[in-house]
């Protein structure tokens, strides 16, 4: 039994994202192949997540200094370090995905749950994540793009994986969606497909 964490990051909310619709494919046949596994959906929209003030940092860190990593305060990143497998939903915003999403990643990098500075100067992940799934849509399409510049969202993941102790990183990237002359409808009819079928193993 694994603990997967879904983390929603569609600004524009379920009933709309087309990002979600994609993930929503992709979880309910993850469900039906890992019946026994413990799936928690975290809704970052509904959290009032903000990103850290001067007063914010030293509060944290005088929590840290006295070994404060039980503190409710750091709920968020004691649940991502415990999660086994790691679902990301989140659109292609500006090279990259909502702001929301790095405030939350913020959130949950922290010293003694996540991560370990090493006197040596490096970071150990503290995680037991096996892998990370980055489920996200554009309106463009980036396929012929240098994603070392376009996907800069799946160079920073793969950095945060690295950093966390996540061995493995993957992603679904639906292109194209509000390209004129595409079929947006049928665009997300295989993306939903593809993810289904990526779910069976993954």
């Amino acid at each position: 039994m694994s603990k997967v964490l879904f983390v929603d990051a569609c600004a524009r909310g379920w009933e709309v994202s087309r990002t979600y619709a994609v993930a929503e494919a992709f979880m309910n046949v993850y469900r039906e192949q890992h019946p026994r596994d413990e799936i928690e959906e975290l809704t970052l929209a509904g959290l009032g997540l903000t990103y850290f003030t001067g007063k914010e940092l030293e509060y944290r860190d005088a929590l840290l200094a006295r070994g404060g990593q039980a503190d409710d305060y750091f709920k968020l990143a004691r649940q991502f370090a415990a999660a086994d497998k790691i679902v990301i939903a989140a659109p292609y915003w500006d090279l990259s995905f909502p702001a929301l999403l790095k405030v939350y990643i913020e959130r949950v990098s922290v010293s003694g749950i996540t991560f370990s500075p090493e006197p040596d100067g490096r970071l150990r992940g503290l995680c037991r994540g096996e892998k990370m799934l980055l489920i996200t849509t554009s309106g463009g399409d980036f396929t012929h793009e240098d994603l070392s510049l376009y996907g800069t969202a799946l160079s920073y993941l793969r950095g945060i994986c690295a950093m966390f102790g996540v061995d493995g990183f993957d992603y679904l990237w639906t292109h194209g969606l509000d390209i004129v002359g595409n079929d947006p409808e049928a665009i997300l009819r295989g993306a939903k497909k593809q993810a289904a079928a990526f779910a069976e193993s993954w």
